[in-house]
């Protein structure tokens, strides 16, 4: 007899699902507040939906299939996953709070929970513990301690309460079993369950992800059914405050996921694939730019047989002078998953500042992969992709600025930019010759992020007749672009301006401004009164040329 796994999956939420609701209908619903009570079942009724879809939903495109894929992040599944958990840590807190009446080590033991499972709601939709080999060691020791401290609450607790306690402990056994147990036995057993099944032949693989993610959610279901317990044994003087408070906490999770900033990050993940010559797909990655370090964090995947002695280099690349700032080397690790012949893993790296890296000056993140061969480490061409190369084995993902410490305004800048920049001030000599390289310095200030390339231009023009030479470059040099100018940002530049050795000698108005790199358009500028500028350029002085 054939039996396919999709079978194999609808048995077992059938059975499990079906045991689940006739237990807590007959022992533990009747317990139960009534405002509690329909909130769990509303929590069952989510869970169910989202995982009967996941099951049966058969997608035509790839965004439709990770928007339910129970395996995925970031999706329908893990937004009720994580408002699930978020919801027990709530409750948790709302208990502690409305039962101050009762004795501190249970309000203590209330708010340990909350914070271990608003973490957990956090690290179930941001897949956070994904970036760490052998997180299974730290949740495994999380969960041992709220085991423990679970275990001597119910020793203290009437003998009405244990039944929420053992609620919570059934909980965490299924979630265990399902996140860490099938997922570390799934490869040791997959081949001899399937060897050992005799007449029952199965098409396919049997321990697929499915049964991990079902047993978490309903295990996570019955751990939000014995925090409800205990609010509806310890909360009821809350009266409908507290109960209105119970039915807005899934709202305001739901509300921060959506404006959480980390969240943000996680979805400006890089679609782009890179094809190295070892093998090695990048499939994604993300690249969070923080104060004193920048975290990347690459997803990929490569052939079992290939994988052997590969590594990889990150470092921070001086643009300018193509020169590393800090770097990080090591091998492929923290493997993920596998399917069929090839191997996933997830790395995450934190690059450091060092005390002497130069600041305000344009960072490449490079990325680079090798394979060391007797000692020799042989970098890995790479073969496709739409990301931008330094050669052939080094990739950009990205680029970042050292912010250095700001420095208050001048009083009475020169110009003020409409886009936040500011000229704050310019040192400009007042006699030269043709054919001399004329020294200026010009002070810059940024009330803005830049986001565009932006030129910098000085126009020579002469009093009378009218003629006038020009000169361009970037405000600050190649060394830092406008498009990663930030708020904040005060520095200066001196421009040595070679001065054509033809240039008719007499006296010279010198102006400058900014245009756009696209399309050659000047960014309007005022002065420091906040009158605009004629032809949004800014007077510097005025320059006396002698003849040579």
């Amino acid at each position: 007899m054939l039996v396919s796994p999709q079978t194999l999956i609808r048995i077992f939420v059938v059975l499990l699902y079906g045991l689940l609701s006739l237990f807590s209908y007959r022992m533990i619903l009747p317990r139960l507040a009534p405002t509690a009570r329909r909130l769990a079942i509303m929590m069952l009724l989510a869970q169910i939906i989202v995982i009967a879809v996941s099951i049966e939903f058969r997608a035509e495109w790839d965004l439709e299939e990770w928007v339910w894929d129970l395996n995925q992040d970031w999706n329908i599944p893990s937004v009720v996953a994580s408002t699930q958990l978020a919801l027990v840590a709530g409750v948790a807190f709302l208990t502690a709070w409305f039962a101050r009446a009762h004795t501190a080590w249970l309000r203590l033991y209330l708010v340990a929970i909350g914070l271990v499972f608003l973490f957990m709601a956090r690290d179930e939709y941001a897949a956070l513990h994904e970036a760490y080999h052998g997180w299974e060691r730290y949740y495994a020791g999380l969960g041992g301690a709220v085991v423990v401290a679970t275990l001597l609450a119910a020793c203290r607790s009437p003998r009405t309460a244990r039944i929420w306690h053992a609620c919570l402990l059934a909980g965490l056994a299924f979630s265990a079993i399902g996140g860490i147990g099938i997922e570390q036995l799934r490869p040791q057993l997959q081949g001899p369950i399937c060897d050992s099944l005799g007449w029952l032949r199965l098409d396919g693989c049997l321990l697929t992800y499915e049964y991990e993610e079902t047993l978490e959610f309903a295990g996570m279901w019955l751990v939000l059914l014995g925090m409800l317990g205990h609010f509806s044994d310890l909360a009821s003087a809350g009266g409908s405050r507290a109960r209105r408070l119970l039915y807005t906490l899934p709202i305001f999770w739901i509300l921060w996921l959506i404006n959480d900033p980390f969240i943000h990050r996680q979805f400006l993940v890089q679609p782009d694939s890179i094809l190295f010559e070892s093998g090695v797909e990048l499939l994604e990655f993300r690249v969070d730019k923080q104060e004193r370090a920048v975290i990347v964090e690459l997803d990929a995947s490569a052939r079992r047989r290939d994988h052997a002695e590969l590594g990889y280099s990150l470092h921070l690349v001086d643009q300018v002078r193509g020169a590393s700032v800090v770097g990080h080397d090591a091998h492929w690790c923290c493997q993920g998953d596998s399917v069929g012949d090839t191997l996933f893993f997830q790395q995450r790296i934190a690059l450091a500042y060092p005390p002497d890296a130069p600041v305000n000056r344009a960072l490449w993140i490079v990325l680079t992969l090798w394979r060391e061969i007797d000692g020799e480490f042989a970098r890995q061409p790479v073969l496709a992709g739409d990301l931008q190369l330094l050669d052939e084995t080094q990739v950009v993902l990205g680029e970042l600025v050292i912010q250095a410490e700001s420095i208050p305004p001048p009083s009475v800048p020169l110009g003020v930019f409409d886009n936040g920049f500011t000229l704050a001030a310019a040192d400009l000599p007042e006699r030269a010759r043709p054919g001399e390289s004329l020294s200026i310095a010009l002070a810059w200030r940024s009330d803005r992020a830049g986001h565009e390339d932006l030129t910098q231009f000085l126009h020579f023009v002469q009093e009378g007749s009218g003629a006038w030479w020009g000169y361009d470059q970037p405000p600050l040099g190649g060394r830092l672009p406008t498009r990663l100018w930030y708020s904040g940002l005060a520095d200066s530049e001196t421009w040595g301006v070679p001065l054509p050795a033809d240039l008719a000698p007499g006296q010279y108005a010198v102006y400058t401004g900014l245009y756009r790199r696209r399309d050659l358009q000047r960014i309007p500028t005022s002065d420091g009164a906040g009158q605009p500028w004629r032809d949004a350029r800014v007077l510097l002085g005025t320059l006396s040329l002698a003849s040579q």
